[in-house]
């Protein structure tokens, strides 16, 4: 993986997501949820998983850019094909 800037920060009242990234971590980003896209407009669904490295993962930089948010270490982004009801399982 090319090293880019993309992380994920709660809040401390943990009621706002940050999310902070360079260039290449938006466009790397931007890239996953086009790919959710395309398998939702196929009528599939589609998961994938942003994970720092700390965590065993790739996607997320390890090195939060708030000294008071909490840095968040695995980030699942789902697409669907159709609005989101009660029959989606999310823990997949």
């Amino acid at each position: 993986m090319d090293k880019h800037l993309l992380t994920f920060e709660l809040s401390p009242e943990k009621d706002q997501l940050f999310i902070h990234g360079d260039e290449a971590g938006l466009r790397y980003l931007s890239m996953q949820l086009l790919r959710l896209a395309d398998h939702a407009a196929r009528g599939e669904v589609e998961h994938t998983h942003l994970i720092t490295e700390s965590w065993g993962g790739t996607g997320l930089s390890a090195e939060p850019q708030s000294q008071t948010d909490t840095l968040i270490n695995h980030v699942k982004l789902y697409g669907w094909p159709k609005p989101f009801g009660n029959d989606h399982d999310t823990k997949a």
